[in-house]
This record gives C-alpha cells, sequence and structure tokens, in this order.
C-alpha cells in the first residue's frame, strides 16, 4: 500500500479561467507561484503550448514532478479523429466540405474554443484557419456533460443532461442551453454509456480529469464531441470540481502520484 502521507498539490490554470482560482479559494490547494517548495503532484487546469513551456522555463523543479492532466493541448478536431480510430462514436467531422455536402447539414467549430464559442452554421467549403466542419446530429434528443474524475470511482462521476432551444445549434450556457445533473446516472444504460466512452477518452488523451460533451439522439445513440481540459464553472458544476479536489487533497496514498508522471 506504500507511505501513508498527505498528498502535496499546487494548481496552475489558464489566465483567463477563474474555475482554478474558484478550485483554490475553496479547497486551498494553493495556485503555483515563483517562491515554491517542491511538491508532489501539479493539477493542470488548462495550461497549453507555449504557456506551459513557459512555465517549465520559470519553474524548472516542474519537470521533474507529476502533473495531471500534461498532455492536454491537442485540439478538438484532432480530439475527435482520435476517438474515431478507437471505434468511438462521433459526428462526421471534416477539414472542408465536399460540394456532394449539403451546407444546412454542417457547424463550423473553433479547432480551439472556450464554452461553445465560435459555433455556427456553415457557409464556405473550403478549409477555414483554425476551424473545422462537423455535421448535425438533425434527431438530437438532448446533450450530456460528464465531469470525470480518474481518482474517483467512476460510479461517481456526475452526469449533467442540457437541453435549449430548437433553433440553437449548441446549448451552451451563452446560447440559452440548461443543465440538470443526473443521479445515480450510472444505474441508467444510457448515462453508464456515455461514462464509460467519457473514460476510455480520458484514456487515449493520457488525462486524468475533463469535461467530456455528448449528444444523445433520438435512437439513444451516445455521439462524441468534445473534451474540456479546464470547463467553466455554473452553480451546477462548481460544487463538482471542489468536491472532487477535496478529495484528491485528502488521498494519503503517496505511491498513487506514480501515474501521473
Amino acid at each position: 500500500m506504500g507511505k501513508t502521507l498527505k498528498i502535496m498539490l499546487f494548481i496552475i490554470g489558464k489566465n483567463k479561467s477563474n474555475a482554478y482560482k474558484t478550485i483554490y479559494k475553496e479547497t486551498g490547494i494553493p495556485i503555483l507561484k515563483k517562491n515554491y517548495k517542491k511538491t508532489d503532484i501539479i493539477i493542470n487546469y488548462g495550461v497549453t503550448g507555449q504557456n506551459l513551456r513557459t512555465l517549465f522555463k520559470t519553474h524548472p523543479l516542474m519537470k521533474t514532478m507529476p502533473i495531471i492532466n500534461k498532455f492536454i493541448g491537442r485540439s478538438k478536431f484532432l480530439a475527435i479523429k482520435d476517438a474515431q480510430k478507437n471505434d468511438i462514436l462521433v459526428p462526421k467531422t471534416k477539414l472542408n466540405l465536399s460540394k456532394d455536402d449539403n451546407l444546412n447539414e454542417w457547424i463550423e467549430k473553433l479547432i480551439h474554443s472556450y464554452g461553445g464559442k465560435g459555433i455556427k452554421k456553415a457557409k464556405k467549403r473550403k478549409r477555414i484557419l483554425g476551424k473545422y466542419y462537423q455535421k448535425i446530429i438533425t434527431n438530437r434528443l438532448y446533450e450530456l456533460r460528464v465531469h470525470a474524475f480518474k481518482w474517483l470511482p467512476i460510479n461517481k462521476w456526475v452526469v449533467q443532461k442540457r437541453l435549449g432551444p430548437p433553433n440553437q445549434i449548441a446549448w451552451n450556457f451563452h446560447q440559452g442551453g440548461h443543465f440538470s445533473t443526473i443521479y445515480n446516472a450510472y444505474s441508467f444504460s444510457v448515462f453508464k454509456k456515455a461514462i464509460t466512452i467519457s473514460k476510455k477518452i480520458l484514456d487515449i488523451r493520457k488525462m486524468s480529469f475533463g469535461a467530456v460533451d455528448f449528444i444523445v439522439s433520438e435512437d439513444l445513440k451516445v455521439y462524441f464531441i468534445e473534451i474540456n481540459s479546464a470547463p467553466g464553472f455554473s452553480n451546477l458544476s462548481a460544487p463538482i470540481y471542489i468536491n472532487a479536489f477535496n478529495t484528491l487533497k485528502n488521498m494519503k496514498e503517496l505511491n498513487w502520484k506514480l501515474k501521473y508522471k
């Protein structure tokens, strides 16, 4: 079982995101500062690319430490393609449309998006810098978000259903979407399926937590659409992350960190 010492954590996050700052305020997990002591694990709440490389340069000790969600940053288009290669059902997704594609059946999405921004009906066929095309699931029944955390039992992951105006192509909060939490989600086949796919997505992406989004069609097919490494908080979702990271903070199995090197 290893030593029973309390795990020491720091957290880092995107400057534009207040979510990781909320985690810090509510859990006491400190934000990584310039002068810090060596710790057991660093939680990466959405820092990617050059920003992560800059942190490594500023904090050389980080290179020797386990980092939860160290390998994030792959584009949402490539995440879809990775899922497809692993036999996970996804909507048809392309970088450009052919002359045979009906524009009314496709939407444009940002390769790196936040909060569902930038989603709109397709107006072009050629490749658009920073965007990709995705076919609309016309028999959409509702959307799901699975809040997945590898340090929690899979049957404790939280599933939220979202609905919105039928004329909206996406149901994020700023587009009028409404979320509700599904209790005992693992007891229902369609939600259990979404949870099981979420675990597979985390494994494929070498991630330890994330918000995994799906569309459920009227015939109860579950389509993976994206994973978010730095989900924003609503009144419904904030307690989910606060509770999950409080659990992580209070874990006492020091060898748990070895999974994340």
